[in-house]
């Protein structure tokens, strides 16, 4: 009997993954555009570099935004990094969906979702670096949490994404989230401005 309750309690937190995606072409028919998670309207975004700006003097901005995809998460498609003329900026997707695991460098996305400046643990810095493939001096320098600023999506759209033949690997979550718990950190933000345009 607790094998049957624990087996349907796993079935129920599996299901509120979203493993699937919507395929379009774009306007031009040459590239796909792949949409993770929610779909949403890409007509209008700001480039991922001006969220320090829109965000100033807000709690939170809800906001599509657009970029070149520098790394997506090799484990489990649970974020992905976006290019900055110094550095990245994450997208976490929470584990409510994934993006590909391998194959979108150098691709062009946007991302629909909410951006808050927030303090991540060393623990979660340490597991982010160890997924980007840091070095194991990198790693243990991690002595300290950091505030970033954060961005989770609700939806990814990924253009001219092609799924390997066989099909995409599929990721396996190494988070525990048995508990209810999510990459939110529990915090609550305040919806201060819809979302932006250019």
């Amino acid at each position: 009997m607790k094998n049957i309750i624990l087996f349907s309690l796993s079935a129920m937190l599996m299901g509120g993954c979203d493993h699937s995606h919507n395929h379009q072409k774009s306007e031009d028919g040459t590239l796909a555009r792949e949409f993770y998670g929610d779909s949403f309207d890409i007509s209008a975004s700001i480039p991922v570099s001006a969220l320090t700006a829109q965000l100033e003097g807000k709690d939170t901005l809800f906001a599509t935004i657009d970029g070149v995809i520098n790394q997506t998460c090799p484990a489990a498609g649970c974020w992905l990094n976006m290019r900055l003329d110094s550095g990245v900026q994450k997208i976490t997707t929470d584990h409510v969906f994934f993006v590909p695991i391998e194959g979108c460098e150098g691709l062009n996305a946007k991302a629909k979702g909410k951006a808050f400046y927030d303090e991540i643990s060393v623990e979660m810095l340490k597991h982010y670096a160890q997924e980007e493939g840091r070095t194991e001096a990198e790693i243990a320098a991690i002595t300290e949490p950091k505030k970033v600023l954060n961005f989770i999506a609700t939806g990814v759209m990924i253009e001219g994404y092609k799924e390997p033949e066989g099909g995409a690997k599929q990721g396996t979550c190494n988070h525990d989230h048995s508990d209810g718990s999510s990459h939110d950190h529990d915090h609550e933000h305040n919806e201060t401005q819809e979302e932006g345009g250019h």
